[in-house]
């Protein structure tokens, strides 16, 4: 009985003093404040605005269907996401698709939420962000919903420049290797 009650007073003691030791070691004044956006969060000040969105998507083995969209985007929630509303016609039915794009700065991750009019399911990527390449790629699980199996789904975002971005969505096929769903070329509206 006392060596149960020594392990739980030390479990307890290690639990309470490393945290107060870590703590003293980084001053509150030193320690960055992941509540509030940063330096990462500013890479996405380029998808804000009103964009005209070229869509492109297979309907074929090589043959792809051509549509439009258009897209507002705005800082929302005090800078810590990118809210895009993507607005546009798919089978003669409305088609509005909400889009959040962040940095959560505990995970370290750009995070991707997706909703849209068509279906209730939601897509949730995480991922990083290339310098070498200018992209942000996030990956995450989906349903698919023209065969309401779940996929792996990729999110590519290649900036371009100031007035132009795409954004390529991959679903992993049976044998585990990428196939096109969705390409969307957003050109800044003047």
């Amino acid at each position: 009985m006392n060596s149960r009650m020594f392990l739980a007073g030390a479990s307890f003691a290690l639990q309470v003093m490393l945290p107060m030791r870590a703590a003293a070691q980084h001053p509150p004044e030193s320690r960055p404040d992941l509540g509030v956006p940063g330096e990462e969060h500013r890479r996405l000040d380029v998808l804000t605005g009103t964009w005209n969105v070229a869509v492109s998507f297979p309907v074929a083995p090589g043959r792809n269907a051509q549509g439009r969209a258009i897209c507002e985007a705005k800082w929302d929630l005090d800078g810590r996401f990118v809210r895009q509303e993507y607005r546009s016609t798919f089978g003669g039915k409305q088609l509005t698709i909400v889009r959040y794009v962040g940095f959560d700065r505990q995970k370290a991750r750009f995070v991707e939420i997706q909703f849209e009019s068509t279906h209730t399911d939601v897509m949730h990527n995480e991922g990083v962000y290339a310098v070498e390449s200018g992209t942000i790629t996030t990956a995450g699980r989906h349903v698919d919903a023209a065969t309401g199996q779940s996929v792996t789904v990729r999110s590519v975002t290649t900036f371009i420049d100031q007035d132009a971005f795409t954004v390529q969505l991959f679903y992993a096929d049976a044998e585990g290797r990428d196939a096109q769903t969705i390409m969307l070329s957003h050109t800044r509206s003047r």
